[in-house]
């Protein structure tokens, strides 16, 4: 079984500039206790509960005190308002999830390990479904106790002496075990190349911030007062570029509208204040596992050599 069998269809989601009292209310009216935060493209960047609803809620007055919890029972909750909260300010991001086709199991070990009750379900990055911990669980249960029943073949006689019947058979163990190790091969590497598209996602939405330019311009001037001509600024997966980074590997003198996130920021930074200054900027593929570019660099040059 994997999450596209128990996952929940139909639910409410949002963008991340949807008003916080209207999402407090598709919240109060939702049977699974959390409303998804998407981005244009529909990949989930947060979620919101209740208790991230409470956190923007104003503190009571010191003098107030705590309110007895025999005047809460079966008293109403009251509508809340947001006060003019901004939804990215109160949702927890980014959030845990998992892809349609992860095994159950291994979904309940990831909610285990992070104490989730419900967790989003993409298809490539899109957001499809959601996932009930307790279905997980649930379906959990009922399948060991399905295992536990007799079958077919635990009723057909066993071999008069041995299990070792012959050489046949052993090779057809052989063969189960390695399309076992494939399968697992696939879905490891289906895993890995979730994780990656999801950090090359985070990364080309970060943002040259003025500290980190400035202290990468301070370690450049250490490096030319170290006796070098050249000082690499950021160094970056490939992939963050649009084409895997082809142009710059290539040379292509059009590389630099490949780039996109910090790098694209840090080029930006260059073109319009250190290159009037004489200072020259070259890219260049540091790796290249698997024969594939890796990452790239971005060279901030005050000899005579580069590229741009």
């Amino acid at each position: 079984m994997i999450a596209c069998d128990l996952m929940q269809r139909r639910f409410v989601y949002v963008t991340a500039d949807a008003d916080v009292d209207y999402v407090a209310k598709a919240l109060a009216e939702s049977s699974v206790g959390v409303v998804p935060v998407v981005d244009d493209d529909l990949t989930p960047i947060g979620i919101v509960t209740r208790s991230n609803l409470e956190k923007a809620l104003p503190a009571l007055p010191v003098d107030l005190g705590p309110i007895p919890p025999f005047l809460l029972r079966n008293r109403p909750k009251a509508p809340f308002h947001g006060n003019g909260a901004a939804l990215r300010e109160i949702m927890t991001a980014p959030p845990i999830y998992v892809p349609s086709d992860a095994r159950i199991a291994e979904v309940e070990r990831i909610m285990a390990a992070h104490r989730l009750k419900r967790m989003p379900v993409v298809e490539g990055h899109k957001l499809v479904g959601l996932l009930l911990h307790r279905a997980v669980l649930e379906a959990i249960a009922k399948a060991a106790g399905h295992a536990d029943r007799p079958t077919l073949a635990k009723t057909q006689p066993e071999p008069a002496f041995c299990d070792i019947v012959s050489a046949s058979e052993f090779r057809e163990l052989v063969g189960a075990h390695e399309r076992q190790i494939a399968i697992e091969r696939i879905e490891q590497h289906r895993a890995a190349t979730a994780l990656r598209e999801q950090r090359i996602r985070e990364l080309a939405a970060r943002r040259l911030t003025d500290a980190q330019w400035r202290g990468m311009l301070s370690q450049a001037r250490a490096a030319a007062q170290s006796g070098l001509t050249e000082y690499m600024l950021i160094r970056f997966p490939a992939q963050l570029c649009v084409d895997g980074g082809r142009a710059i590997n290539a040379p292509d003198l059009h590389w630099p509208e490949t780039l996109r996130g910090e790098p694209a920021d840090v080029y930006r930074r260059w073109r319009n204040e250190l290159h009037p200054r004489g200072f020259k900027i070259a890219a260049q593929i540091i790796d290249f596992p698997d024969g594939l570019p890796g990452d790239a660099g971005l060279f901030l040059i005050w000899g005579k050599s580069a590229n741009a």
